[in-house]
């Protein structure tokens, strides 16, 4: 059963969790803006001193996978249409380098502000953690479960 995350709340993962699929999703409400929303999953790969350590531990639509191997985004999705992870970030945790101390996983809407937009203009929005047995799985486990509600217009 999965743990629905609250706004600031931090749990460590089951160590024995080898890989693990960190999916978003989202649907869009039609404004009078009429502009398309992208919302963008990014991970970054933090040292001990909470920064990364190198432009290549930054992993998002432009960088789709990290030297190392230990984080793949799967693809930008600019819609969000259909059922189910619009973008997808597969984590392995056995290639991660001992230096990295955190992952750090975030969600922006892309050119918000140029386009006037914000979280609460998305509906069904989610990030959630799955652990998986293989990269190709997308029905794991779902360990974690946060919503991204009007709260973060």
């Amino acid at each position: 059963m999965a743990v629905n995350l609250s706004k600031g709340q931090k749990i460590s993962l089951d160590k024995g969790m080898t890989l693990a699929l960190v999916g978003l999703g989202w649907d869009t409400n039609r404004y009078s803006g009429g502009a398309e929303f992208d919302l963008d999953a990014s991970a970054f790969l933090l040292g001990a001193n909470g920064k990364v350590r190198k432009d290549e531990d930054f992993i998002f639509y432009g960088n789709l996978k990290s030297a190392d191997g230990s984080v793949t985004h799967t693809g930008d999705n600019r819609t969000g249409e259909g059922d189910g992870d619009d973008e997808a970030i597969i984590i392995d945790f056995t290639k991660i380098p001992p230096e990295i101390e955190k992952i750090a996983v975030t969600v922006t809407i892309f050119d918000a502000q140029q386009r006037n937009q914000n979280f609460g203009q998305v509906s069904n929005a989610y990030v959630r953690v799955v652990k998986i047995d293989n990269p190709d799985d997308v029905n794991g486990e779902e360990v974690i479960h946060f919503d991204l509600m009007e709260e973060f217009s």
